[in-house]
């Protein structure tokens, strides 16, 4: 966020797929953010790859929507 414009945050539902174990893995995570695709990605892969303890490369963002 930039610290000179107050954005309000919204809450997102992201869907993800990574590799575990040799196996294709579909979940979701909710988080949030300000209504930025960009910054939604950015957000949702470092939750997702510190919660799930993977590489932030082996996860694929499907998609994400308001909540």
């Amino acid at each position: 966020m930039l610290k000179n414009k107050m954005e309000t945050l919204k809450t997102f539902k992201v869907e993800y797929s990574i590799l575990k174990n040799n196996t294709m893995v579909d979940k979701s995570v909710i988080i949030k953010s300000i209504d930025d695709p960009n910054k939604i990605t950015r957000l949702a892969k470092l939750d997702i790859s510190t919660k799930e303890r993977i590489f932030i490369q082996d996860v694929k963002i499907l998609n994400f929507k308001v909540v």
